[in-house]
C-alpha cells in the first residue's frame, strides 16, 4: 500500500511540472484594485441519478452592504440557498490574503491530471473580482483560480485559509433567508450531461448575470433566459419552496 501511495505522488508531481510553477506567477506583480466580490465553487457530476454535488460560497455587495450567498446540494438531497449578512468586513480579510499571497496571479496555474477519469467529473476554483480602474484598469477584473492545480503545485494551504475565512464569517453571520429548491429526481440534468463531457462551468455571480436573467423555482440554476431553464427544464415561474429566517 506505501509503494501505490508514493508512485501516486511521485506521477502526481511529474504531472505538476507541466506549465508555470508556483514561484513563477508569484512572481507576477500585476497590481490589482480593490476586491468588489469573491467566491469559492465546488461540484461533482456522476451517473447516478441526483449524486451530483455542489458548494458555492459567494461574498458579493449588495447596496453598499457585503452580503453572503451559501449554496449547497449534497448527493441524493435538495439544494438549499442561505443568505447571510456577515459581522465582519469579510472582502478586506479576503484581500489581506490575497495581496499576501500574490493569490490573483494563481489564476495562470495549469492542472495536469495523470489519472483521468470518463465516469464523473469535479470542478473547484476560487474566483475573486477587483475594481482595477484606480490602478488604470477596468471596474471588473475577474481572476479565477483552478483550485486542483493550486494544490498540485503546493498551495493547497492557502486555498484552506481562503475557505476558512469565508467559512468562519458564515458562522458569525445573520441570516437574511433561506430558500430550498427540489432537486430533479429523473435523469442526470444539464449538470450530469456536462460532467460527461467536461468540467462543468463556473456559474456566474448573480451581479454578472445577463439582463432579463431569472432563476429557476426547482433547480436553482440563475442564468436563464428563455421560457425553460437550461439546467432542469423546468418553466420560468416554477416556485421554490421558501422558509425565511
Amino acid at each position: 500500500m506505501e509503494e501505490m501511495c508514493q508512485d501516486f505522488m511521485r506521477k502526481m508531481q511529474a504531472a505538476a511540472t507541466k506549465g508555470p510553477s508556483l514561484e513563477d506567477v508569484r512572481a507576477d506583480m500585476t497590481p490589482h484594485g480593490r476586491l468588489v466580490s469573491c467566491s469559492y465553487y465546488a461540484s461533482s457530476s456522476g451517473m447516478q441519478c441526483n449524486s451530483n454535488t455542489l458548494l458555492d460560497i459567494s461574498v458579493i455587495v449588495a447596496d453598499g452592504v457585503q452580503r453572503i450567498s451559501y449554496t449547497n446540494k449534497p448527493a441524493f438531497q435538495s439544494q438549499t440557498v442561505t443568505v447571510y449578512k456577515p459581522k465582519q468586513d469579510v472582502l478586506a480579510a479576503v484581500q489581506e490574503l490575497t495581496e499576501r499571497e500574490n493569490l490573483a496571479a494563481w489564476s495562470a496555474l495549469e492542472y495536469h491530471d495523470p489519472f483521468p477519469c470518463t465516469d464523473c467529473s469535479s470542478s473547484t476554483s476560487v474566483s475573486l473580482t477587483f475594481d482595477d480602474s484606480s490602478v488604470g484598469g477596468k471596474s471588473s477584473v475577474r481572476k479565477t483560480i483552478n483550485v486542483d492545480a493550486a494544490c498540485q503545485h503546493g498551495g493547497g494551504d492557502v486555498i484552506q485559509q481562503f475557505r476558512d475565512i469565508l467559512e468562519t464569517a458564515v458562522q458569525d453571520s445573520e441570516v437574511l433567508s433561506k430558500t430550498e429548491y427540489d432537486t430533479p429526481n429523473a435523469g442526470l440534468g444539464f449538470m450530469g450531461i456536462m460532467g460527461m463531457l467536461g468540467t462543468p462551468p463556473t456559474p456566474a455571480l448573480e451581479t454578472d448575470l445577463p439582463d432579463g436573467a431569472w432563476r429557476c423555482g426547482k433547480c436553482g440554476c440563475a442564468s436563464n433566459t428563455g421560457r425553460f431553464c437550461t439546467e432542469c427544464g423546468a418553466k420560468k415561474g416554477t416556485p421554490p419552496i421558501h422558509y425565511e429566517a
